[in-house]
């Protein structure tokens, strides 16, 4: 049975909508207009003491997001939209103290993001009680990533049939899909605290794997949003701006790949990899007939 008589036009729709956002993702574009200048320039531009600070911000908040998702995904009752304006009053608080504030900031805002990703991963049909769903709530933070730093798409020697689609979404999804599956192995009996402790004793390989991985990439995203609190006129208002942008971006990231997830469970992963690669070519299609 072919793709298009187990997908519906509905099906279909949403893997185009997840191609168009999942390969040119709009958080960089949306930093640009709310600065009015490109960000790019920006990124370039930023400090060695600054994208430092971003790699040590990266890293202890992904450390407490990790932390936080072994212990108590559970049901707060909160929706996407109300993280965002969670996220939203902390980023006020940042963007009164500028860069300084994001090793403080960024924990509890990484934190609020992975509760808004656990409530798309729910209501798309994921269960939360499996410790790879929660570890891929985590793993979000490095989908969707424009200039991403690159991820192998093979594990230990392994290569993935996809290798050859040029995705950004499939290459960081294979290149974790198996480091993902060893951790929630590793994790499928260790409190909060425990994992702390093994984290911080590099007791947990698979784990410390899986981190780096998510990390190379969240650190991109990060470092746009640390141009933004770089800026001296950003302001409380405009911070909240910046981390409502930041938040609703991996919202819409969830979203999407979280979707395709539930399509895969529906009408099988091969199916829906395929429906991806003729959208994908045709996006790429689209890109190259515009002016």
């Amino acid at each position: 049975m072919t793709d298009a008589a187990r997908l519906c036009p509905d099906d279909l729709r949403l893997i185009e909508q997840a191609v168009a956002y999942l390969e040119d993702p709009s958080f960089l574009m949306r930093v640009a207009d709310l600065l009015g200048r490109p960000a790019d320039s920006l990124i370039e531009r930023l400090p060695d003491r600054a994208r430092k600070l971003v790699g040590r911000a990266s890293e202890a908040a992904l450390n407490r997001a990790l932390t936080w998702a072994i212990a108590s995904l559970g049901d707060d009752g909160a929706t996407p939209s109300m993280h965002s304006l969670s996220a939203g009053a902390l980023g006020g608080l940042g963007g009164l103290m500028g860069l300084a504030a994001l090793p403080i900031e960024l924990p509890a805002t990484t934190v609020v993001m992975l509760r808004s990703i656990a409530a798309i991963a729910r209501a798309e049909g994921a269960d939360l009680r499996d410790p790879e769903v929660r570890l891929e709530c985590l793993s979000v933070l490095a989908l969707g990533g424009r200039l991403p730093a690159p991820i192998d798409a093979t594990f230990e020697g392994e290569p993935s049939p996809l290798a050859d689609m040029e995705s950004s979404y499939w290459t960081a999804r294979l290149g974790m899909a198996m480091a993902l599956r060893s951790a929630a192995r590793q994790i499928g009996t260790l409190t909060g605290r425990q994992l702390a402790s093994e984290l911080a004793a590099g007791a947990s390989p698979m784990l410390t794997r899986l981190l780096g991985m998510v990390a190379a990439r969240f650190q991109t995203v990060v470092g746009e949003k640390a141009v933004a609190q770089a800026v001296p006129v950003v302001g409380a208002a405009a911070g909240a701006a910046f981390n409502i942008a930041f938040t609703e971006h991996f919202n819409a990231v969830a979203r999407h790949h979280f979707g395709l997830r539930r399509l895969e469970r529906q009408a099988g992963a091969a199916e829906v990899q395929a429906a991806y690669a003729r959208a994908l070519q045709r996006h790429r299609q689209k890109k190259l007939q515009k002016p």
